[in-house]
C-alpha cells in the first residue's frame, strides 16, 4: 500500500502536468504579459504551498505554519475574485455600451459633453441678455 503522502505527491505533478498541457494548448497571454518579479513570486508561493500541503507540521522556511498557509489561500482566491469580477464588470459594459450604440442612442461621455455645451450655452445667452437688458433698458 502506497503512503498518503506519495499518493499527494503523484497527485500533485499529475495536476500539474495537466496545467501545462493545458496552457500549452490555450497559449495564455496572461502568463506573457506578467514582469519578472510577479513571476518569481508566484513561483515562490507555489513553491512555499506546496511545502506546507506536503508535510503540515513543517513550519515552512520558519515563517509558514497552517494558518498562514490558509491566509495566504484566502488572499490568492480574494484576488482571483477581484480580477473575475473586474473581468466581468469589464464584459458587462462593454457590451453595455455596444447595446446602446446599436439602439442608436450616443455613448455616455458624449451625452454628458452634450449637456454640459448645452448648460454652457444657456448661461453665455442668460448673461448676454442680461447685459443687453441693462444697456437698452436702463437708458429709457
Amino acid at each position: 500500500m502506497m503512503h498518503k503522502a506519495a499518493i499527494l505527491i503523484l497527485l500533485s505533478l499529475g495536476l500539474g502536468a495537466l496545467a501545462l498541457i493545458r496552457m500549452r494548448r490555450t497559449k495564455r497571454q496572461w502568463f506573457r504579459n506578467l514582469k519578472g518579479w510577479q513571476k518569481l513570486l508566484g513561483l515562490l508561493g507555489l513553491l512555499l504551498a506546496v511545502i506546507v500541503i506536503l508535510n503540515p507540521e513543517l513550519i515552512a522556511l520558519g515563517l509558514l505554519g497552517d494558518s498562514v498557509f490558509f491566509d495566504m489561500l484566502a488572499l490568492a482566491l480574494s484576488v482571483q475574485m477581484l480580477v473575475s469580477i473586474r473581468w466581468g464588470w469589464h464584459k458587462l459594459s462593454t457590451g453595455f455600451a455596444r447595446a446602446l450604440r446599436w439602439l442608436g442612442i450616443p455613448s455616455p461621455g458624449f451625452r454628458f459633453i452634450t449637456a454640459m455645451a448645452s448648460v454652457a450655452v444657456a448661461s453665455v445667452f442668460s448673461t448676454l441678455d442680461k447685459i443687453a437688458h441693462h444697456l437698452f433698458l436702463d437708458d429709457l
